[in-house]
C-alpha cells in the first residue's frame, strides 16, 4: 500500500469506529417493575407487627420476589435487545430483499437448536438474592463464595455468571471478568448483546496482550454473527478486529459483505480500502475498492448524501492511490483531475479531461488555459483552478507525470513543493510520505540533485529516520559518488528495520566494488534469507486465510490511534555489529576506538559483579549475564578469529550452495551475486587460516575472553538455556585462537560440565569420548568417562549404547595390538599405526568395557573381561566385588548350566573382596563391604545371613556416633560428610522384620535409625 495512504490510517484521518447504533439498554420499565416491587416487600415489612421467626421467612419470600423481579426485568430486556437486532438490518430501506430460494424448509418437529434453559431452582434463586445483597453491600468475598457455590449446583446458571464478571471488575480482575462475560454468553448463545459486550469489554478495558484479546473479541465476534448473520454491526467489528490482528484478508472480506448491503457507506469503504492494498489478491481487492468509490462518487454527484460521512479530500487521495497501485497512472491521473474538478464546483467543465498530456486546468496562471476555447476565464473564480488543489494532491500529479515520463508537466508542479520554502515544510509536517514518493519518483528518472534535497526535507519533517528514505538517500549518494555517505545511509536503514532487503542489496553490491567480498557475501545472504522468510509468510497467510495470519518479518504500518497494530515478533537470528568499512582512516579509527572503551566498561563491569554472582545475588546475575553476553557476542562476530565456514555458522547463514541447492527457478540477480562472492571466497577456505600475530582484543587478553566464554556458558547451563551453552562452547573451539591442547582441554571439561548440570547425557558421552581421543593411554579417562556417565542422572541406555561398546572395544584392541609380540598382533588385531600406545594392560580399560557389558546383562562376556582384570590386579576390591557380583548375577540366569558352581565362584571373590575390605581403618568402608555382603546374600535368598551382615552394618553405624558423627555421617566439627549404608541396612531389616510379622522390631529399627533429625 502506498505509503502516503498509510500516514492517513496513522494520523486517523477518518472515524475509528463506524457510526452504528448503539446496543439497546435495558428497558426503563423493567427496572421500574423491579424497583416498585421491592418498595412494596420493604412497605409490608414495616407495616407488619410479626414475630421474629415470622420476619425472617418474610424477608425470605422477600428477597426471593426481588430476585425473580430483577430477573423478569433482566429477561426483558434481553427480549427486547434481541428485537431490535433482528430488525436493524431490515430498517434501511436501501436493502434488497433476501430470497428463500434455495433453502432447505423446515420439518414438522419442534424447532431446532439449543434447549432452552432449564427454570432455576428455588435454592438458587435464594442464593443468588444473596448473593446479590452481598454484591450491593460491597462484600465481593462474600459474593463470590455464593456464586461460585451456585455455580457447583448448576454451571449453566446464566445469573451467576453475570454477578461473577461484575465482581471481578469490581475487583479489577479484569481478565477473569472477560472470562466470566465468555462464559456467560455460551450459556445463551443466540444472545447477540451478551457476545458483543463481552468482545468490547476485551477490547475496552482488559488489562494484558493485545493479541489475546484481540483473539478473544474475534471469537466472541464470530459467535454473535452465528447468533444473528444479519447484524451488521458484529461483522462491522469482526472486520475491525481482522484488521488490528493483520488479517487483512478476512477483514476486506467481512467488509465486503457489509458493502453488498450498504453500497453507499464511505466509513466502510475507507476500512475496506486500507484491507485491501494488503490482501491476499491484492489487485482483485484493489478494483473492488475502486469499485466501491466509483459508486459512491456517481451516487454523490447526483446530490444524494452518502451514509456515514462526505467523500473529502482523504478519500480522492485513497482513490487514485488505487489506480497507482494496479499501475494504471493514466487513469489515475484522470481520476484526480476530474474528482477534484467536482469538489472545487467545477464539475460542468469535462473538455479539461480532453487534454491528457498536461495539466493545464491546475496551473498558477491562465495564459495554458486560455489556448482551450471552451474556457471562460470569467464563469468561476481563479481561486476555484491552480489554487484550488491540495498540495499533497498536486505531489501526487508530479509523481504520476514522472511515472509516466512527463518531466516538464512533472516539473511544473514541482515549483509548488520547493523544498527550501517553509510553507512546504509546514504543510507536509503531518503528510511526510508525499515528500518521500516524490523523491523516489526523482530518483527513479535520474534526477538525483533534486531527489536528494527532498529526502533532506523528509528527515526535516520526519520526527524519526524513515528506514526507506534513507535507501533513496543512499542510492543518490552513490550516484554523486560519495560512497562513505551512502555506506552510513544503509547501515543507519538496517539499524531501523533489520528486515530491510533493499539496503542490504545495495551495501552488498557497494562492498564488492570495495572488495569487502567477506562483509558482501554476509550482506547478500542476509538478503536473500529475509525474501525467503517473506516468501514462506506468504504462502502461510494463502494456506491460513480464515483464521490469523501467520507471523512473518515485514515492516508494520504506523499505529492508528486507539487501535494499534500487533507487534512484529522479533526474528530468530540476532542482529550483529556492523563496522563501518568505508569513509576515512580517521573515522574508522575513531568509530573502533568509541567501540572499544563501550566493551572495556562492560568487562569492567563483569569483573565487579563476579563476587556478587559467586554470593547468589539474583539480580547481579542477570548483569552480568547481559554484559557476558554482549562481550562474547563480539568476539564472535570478529571474522578475524574463525574460518569462514564456522564465522557463517555462527552468523547463521549456511552455504550459498547448500541454502539453494534445490531450487530450480531461475537466479535473480542477488542468487547470482552470492553465487559469484561464494566462488571467490572458496579458495581461501581450503588454503587454511593464517596463525594471529596479536594476544589481545579490545585490550582483553585471550586467555581471560577464554574465562569469560567458559564462564558465561556455565551460566547458561544453570538456567537450562542448553543450546545456547553448547554454541559458546562450539565458538571458543572453532576459533582459531584456542588450539591448543590445554585450551582444549578447558573448552571440553566446561562442555562436559554444562552437560552435566541439563543433565544431557548424549553430550556427556560425546566429551567423554573425545577425551578418549585425544588423550590416548590415560587411565585418567576411563575414570572421566566413567564419572560422567555416573553423575549425569539418566538411564544407562546412552553408557551400554552399541557406538560405546565399539568404541571401547576399539581401545582394547588397540591395547592388545601395542601389548603382544609384532607378528601376534598383527594376525590378532588390525589398527592404526598412529594409534595409542601401551606400555601395559590398563585395569580400567578393562573393568570400563566389563561394566558396560554387565548393565547390558552380557554377563558372559562381561566375567571375561573381569577375569583379565583380576590377573593383573588381583587384591584390588573393585575388581573382585565386579567379578563376584558377574558370576552371582550370570548363575540367576535361566540359561546358566552349572549354578551351584557360578555361585560358589562368584562368592569366592566376594569373600576375597570382604576379606580385604574389613581389614581397612575406614568405618565407612568397612560398612560397605557388609553392605555389599548383605545385599548379595538377600538377592539369592538366603535371607538369614543377609540379616546377619546387615547387622554388622548397624554395628558399625553405632560406632560412627560414638565417634562424634551424626546419623547421616556429618562430623560436628566439619563439613565432611562421611558415607555409610545404616539408612539402607535398616530398611532391609525392617522390612525382613515386617514379613515375618515382628512389629516390634520393624518399630525399634524404625525409631532407632530412620527417623530424620
Amino acid at each position: 500500500m502506498d505509503a502516503h495512504i498509510q500516514d492517513l490510517f496513522a494520523r486517523g484521518a477518518f472515524p475509528e469506529n463506524l457510526n452504528d447504533e448503539d446496543l439497546p439498554d435495558i428497558p426503563q420499565e423493567g427496572l421500574q417493575a423491579a424497583n416498585e416491587l421491592s418498595d412494596a416487600v420493604e412497605d409490608e415489612g414495616l407495616d407488619a407487627e410479626v414475630s421474629d421467626a415470622d420476619s425472617e421467612i418474610l424477608e425470605l419470600e422477600a428477597n426471593i420476589k426481588k430476585g425473580d423481579a430483577e430477573l423478569a426485568a433482566f429477561i426483558a430486556a434481553q427480549k427486547k435487545l434481541r428485537v431490535n437486532n433482528d430488525s436493524e438490518p431490515e430498517s434501511d430501506s436501501s436493502l434488497p430483499p433476501v430470497s428463500n430460494r434455495g433453502r432447505r424448509k423446515r420439518g414438522r418437529g419442534g424447532a431446532r437448536g439449543p434447549r432452552k434453559a432449564a427454570e432455576p431452582s428455588g435454592e438458587i434463586k435464594f442464593r443468588l438474592g444473596q448473593a446479590s445483597m452481598a454484591f450491593m453491600e460491597e462484600r465481593y468475598d462474600d459474593a463470590m463464595e455464593i456464586i461460585f457455590e451456585v455455580i457447583r449446583l448448576n454451571a449453566e446458571t446464566h445469573q451467576a455468571w453475570v454477578l461473577l464478571s461484575s465482581i471481578f471488575q469490581e475487583l479489577g480482575k479484569n481478565e477473569e471478568a472477560l472470562m466470566s462475560m465468555v462464559f456467560a454468553a455460551h450459556m445463551r448463545p443466540k444472545d447477540v448483546g451478551g457476545w458483543m459486550a463481552a468482545a468490547q469489554f476485551a477490547l475496552d478495558d482488559t488489562q494484558g496482550s493485545r493479541e489475546k484479546n484481540l483473539y478473544t473479541a474475534g471469537l466472541c465476534y464470530s459467535a454473535a454473527i452465528r447468533a444473528n448473520p444479519k447484524y451488521l454491526k458484529a461483522r462491522l467489528a469482526k472486520a475491525n478486529v481482522s484488521l488490528e490482528q493483520g488479517s487483512s484478508t478476512l477483514a476486506f472480506t467481512e467488509y465486503q459483505r457489509v458493502l453488498k448491503l450498504r453500497p453507499y457507506d464511505i466509513s466502510v469503504i475507507r476500512h475496506m480500502a486500507e484491507a485491501s492494498f494488503e490482501a491476499k489478491d491484492a489487485p482483485r481487492a484493489v478494483q473492488a475498492t475502486i469499485e466501491a468509490y466509483q459508486k459512491c462518487i456517481t451516487e454523490a454527484r447526483m446530490g444524494e448524501p452518502l451514509q456515514n460521512g462526505e467523500f473529502d479530500w482523504s478519500d480522492l487521495i485513497i482513490y487514485v492511490e488505487a489506480f497507482a497501485f494496479l499501475g494504471s497512472y493514466g487513469d489515475a491521473i484522470l481520476a484526480l483531475r476530474s474528482v477534484a474538478r467536482w469538489l472545487v464546483g467545477r464539475q460542468d467543465e469535462p473538455f479539461w479531461d480532453d487534454y491528457e498530456l498536461d495539466d493545464r486546468e491546475w496551473d498558477r496562471e491562465d495564459d495554458r488555459r486560455r489556448e482551450v476555447a471552451e474556457f471562460d476565464p470569467h464563469r468561476y473564480p481563479a481561486g476555484t483552478y491552480g489554487f484550488s488543489l491540495p498540495l499533497d494532491l498536486r505531489a501526487k500529479l508530479a509523481v504520476y507525470r514522472l511515472k509516466l515520463g512527463h518531466v516538464d508537466e512533472a516539473m511544473r508542479h514541482l515549483t509548488w513543493l520547493l523544498p527550501e520554502d517553509p510553507a512546504t515544510l509546514e504543510f507536509f509536517a503531518d503528510t511526510p510520505f508525499v515528500i518521500k514518493d516524490v523523491a523516489t519518483g526523482l530518483f527513479e528518472s535520474r534526477h538525483i540533485p533534486m531527489s536528494l534535497s527532498y529526502c533532506d526535507l523528509c528527515s526535516k519533517v520526519l520526527f524519526e529516520p524513515d528506514p526507506e528514505v534513507l535507501v533513496t538517500q543512499g542510492k543518490c549518494y552513490l550516484e554523486l559518488g560519495d560512497e562513505s555517505a551512502a555506506e552510513d545511509c544503509f547501515l543507519s536503514a538496517i539499524e531501523l528495520d533489520d528486515h530491510n532487503v533493499a539496503a542490504r542489496y545495495q551495501l552488498a553490491q557497494l562492498y564488492e566494488r570495495a572488495q569487502e567480498k567477506d562483509e558482501a557475501f554476509i550482506l547478500i545472504n542476509e538478503a536473500m534469507e529475509l525474501e525467503r522468510q517473506a516468501e514462506e509468510g506468504a504462502e502461510d497467510d494463502a494456506q491460513t486465510e480464515g483464521g490469523q495470519r501467520a507471523a512473518r518479518p515485514r515492516k508494520p504500518r504506523a499505529p492508528r490511534p486507539k487501535r494499534p497494530r500487533v507487534p512484529r515478533p522479533p526474528s530468530a537470528r540476532k542482529p550483529r555489529t556492523r563496522v563501518r568499512r568505508l569513509g576515512t582512516a580517521a573515522k574508522r579509527r575513531e568509530y573502533e576506538e568509541a567501540v572499544t572503551a563501550n566493551f572495556k566498561e562492560k568487562y569492567s563491569l563483569v569483573r565487579e559483579l563476579r563476587s556478587r554472582v559467586a554470593s547468589g545475588d539474583k539480580n547481579a546475575m542477570q548483569q552480568w549475564m547481559a554484559a557476558a553476553k554482549d562481550l562474547v557476542d563480539d568476539f564472535r562476530s570478529f571474522r578475524e578469529f574463525y574460518p569462514w565456514d564456522k564465522y557463517l555458522q555462527f552468523l547463521g547463514y549456511g552455504s550459498f550452495f547448500q541454502e539453494n541447492a534445490r531450487q530450480p527457478h531461475a537466479k535473480s540477480d542477488m542468487a547470482a551475486m552470492a553465487e559469484r562472492l561464494q566462488q571467490n571466497l572458496a579458495p581461501e577456505d581450503s588454503e587454511g587460516q593464517l596463525p594471529l600475530r596479536r594476544h589481545e582484543h579490545r585490550g582483553i587478553p585471550f586467555d581471560e575472553w577464554l574465562d569469560l566464554f567458559l564462564e558465561y556458558a556455565i551460566s547458561l547451563a544453570h538456567t537450562q538455556q542448553a543450546h545456547e551453552a553448547y554454541r559458546v562452547c562450539q565458538s571458543a573451539r572453532d576459533s582459531i585462537v584456542y588450539k591448543s591442547n590445554d585450551n582444549m582441554f578447558l573448552i571440553h571439561v566446561a562442555w562436559a560440565a554444562c552437560a552435566v548440570y541439563v543433565g544431557d547425557e548424549e553430550t556427556c558421552v560425546a566429551m567423554a569420548r573425545f577425551f578418549l581421543k585425544n588423550m590416548h593411554g590415560s587411565t585418567d579417562t576411563y575414570r572421566m568417562f566413567s564419572a560422567l556417565c555416573r553423575v549425569c542422572q539418566s538411564p544407562v541406555s546412552w553408557y551400554a549404547s552399541g557406538p560405546t561398546q565399539k568404541f571401547i572395544m576399539r581401545q582394547i584392541k588397540a591395547m592388545d595390538r601395542c601389548l603382544l609380540h609384532r607378528g601376534q598382533g598383527d594376525t590378532v588385531a588390525q589398527g592404526d599405526k598412529d594409534g595409542p600406545k601401551y606400555d601395559a594392560l590398563d585395569v580400567c580399560l578393562l573393568m570400563l568395557y566389563g561394566h558396560i557389558l554387565f548393565s547390558s546383562t552380557s554377563y558372559t562376556y562381561a566375567i571375561g573381561y573381569f577375569l583379565r582384570a583380576v590377573s593383573i590386579d588381583p587384591d584390588n576390591p573393585m575388581v573382585n566385588l565386579s567379578l563376584g557380583l558377574g558370576y552371582v548375577h550370570y548363575s540367576l540366569k535361566r540359561q546358566s548350566e552349572n549354578r551351584q558352581f557360578l555361585i560358589t565362584q562368584g562368592f569366592v571373590y566376594l569373600f576375597r573382596y570382604y576379606e580385604n575390605r574389613v581389614k581397612s581403618a575406614d568405618v565407612a568402608e568397612r560398612q560397605e563391604a557388609h553392605y555389599n555382603l548383605a545385599r548379595t546374600y538377600h538377592l539369592i535368598g538366603i535371607y538369614h545371613l543377609a540379616a546377619e551382615y546387615y547387622g554388622r552394618v548397624l554395628r558399625e553405624g553405632e560406632a560412627i556416633r560414638q565417634q562424634g558423627l551424626g546419623v547421616n555421617g556429618v562430623d560436628s566439627g566439619s563439613d565432611r560428610r562421611q558415607e555409610e549404608f545404616v539408612v539402607e541396612a535398616a530398611t532391609n531389616l525392617r522390612t525382613f522384620s515386617l514379613i515375618n510379622g515382628d512389629l516390634k522390631t520393624a518399630k525399634l529399627l524404625t525409631d532407632t535409625w530412620l527417623v530424620l533429625r
